[in-house]
């Protein structure tokens, strides 16, 4: 893996395909499911992948499906198949978080210490919140490349323990002083994990998947096999496929090794944008992405585990795009809900590395 999915949805989540946004134009449901399926059939043929988008356009839901979910077959990709979620994680995560947080139990501008005292050097430094908005300057790269990228093939079955993962970030140069500037890690979700189980008493997914109504979004740890139906996920290794649906992720965590479907994303996004799930004053920060600190923004602009993005057809969409060995999902709503897409893609070619096309697919999903 030299170039993890996660990296290219982020890139076409921050809708590179901006020019347009003078000519693109919303389109009605009908027309717009035309459209979407004719670039996923493009992006299926290119990236020899399966793919399987659920679109929620002013109260009519409709899905679409190409390419197949086992290589080699005419297997359907199923329509609600369970996937694994990736970064996706982390907007669950940061909802319990401030879920917490509305209850007293998690205060945003408490520090690391506060929580987790001796764990990391600089724990008194770094606040919940700058966890969240990954302001914190902790680096991830270590642990990324020992198990979910470099590594993933060698460790896929590997138990790793969540102390081990912040270890490795705590022993790596900090990015940048605690608060002044942003950029994505993974380390942030790690400690945020380790935080909520402190404050709540219950394993972090449990307590993440807590009243959410969520039917089948859970975080398997060391069961490496993924409920039926699913599609099956790929590395691209020595110049062919192999099939790596088979993972242990607890090499990612509570940053990105939950399991869910198209339909309990899109049930967790509605209930969140629409206040059911938050109090007001947490769901106000969370959405908060007025003066983010300047960095790495690849995923849109940033706000307390989500992120905004601007369409070229000028619809602002909240949500966040995820990654892991086999898989990638992109989950976005606007603001009233009205219009959501969620987004599961399997590959098993490297030529999904370009952008492009997997760009003309989101955009698709929200203008024609």
């Amino acid at each position: 893996m030299k170039k993890t999915l996660t990296a290219i949805l982020a890139a076409a989540a921050t809708v590179t395909l901006a020019a347009q946004a003078a000519s693109a134009q919303a389109s009605a449901p009908g027309d717009r499911k035309a459209v979407v399926q004719r670039n996923l059939d493009e992006l299926t043929a290119l990236s020899q992948a399966g793919a399987v988008v659920r679109v929620v356009q002013d109260g009519r839901t409709w899905s679409a499906r190409s390419g197949t979910a086992v290589w080699g077959r005419k297997t359907p990709v199923p329509l609600n198949g369970h996937f694994r979620i990736g970064s996706v994680t982390k907007m669950i995560v940061a909802t319990a978080a401030l879920r917490l947080a509305g209850e007293g139990k998690v205060q945003l501008d408490g520090t690391v210490d506060t929580y987790l005292p001796g764990v990391l050097k600089d724990g008194g430094k770094i606040t919940v919140r700058m966890l969240l908005r990954h302001t914190s300057g902790l680096n991830s790269d270590a642990s990324n490349t020992k198990y979910l990228t470099d590594g993933a093939l060698k460790h896929r079955y590997t138990h790793v323990e969540v102390e081990e993962l912040v270890k490795l970030s705590d022993d790596s140069p900090r990015d940048f002083p605690p608060g002044t500037r942003h950029s994505y890690s993974n380390a942030n979700y790690y400690l945020l994990g380790m935080i909520i189980e402190k404050a709540s008493g219950k394993p972090w997914a449990e307590e993440a998947t807590r009243g959410l109504g969520l039917r089948a979004t859970f975080y398997p740890g060391d069961k490496t096999k993924l409920p039926r139906p699913h599609a099956r996920g790929y590395e691209w290794v020595d110049g062919k496929p192999l099939d790596i649906t088979r993972l242990n992720t607890t090499t990612a965590h509570a940053a990105g090794g939950m399991v869910s479907t198209t339909a309990d994303l899109d049930r967790f996004i509605e209930r969140l944008l629409s206040g059911k799930v938050l109090k007001p004053a947490q769901l106000r920060e969370m959405l908060d992405v007025t003066a983010p600190p300047p960095g790495d923004q690849g995923d849109g602009e940033p706000g307390l585990g989500i992120f905004r993005s601007t369409t070229p057809c000028g619809k602002r969409v909240y949500g966040h795009s995820g990654g892991i060995s086999g898989y990638a999902t992109y989950v976005a709503s606007t603001l009233d809900g009205r219009h959501r897409a969620v987004l599961s893609l399997t590959t098993a070619s490297p030529k999904l590395a370009d952008p492009a096309q997997l760009t003309k697919v989101i955009n698709s999903l929200f203008c024609g």
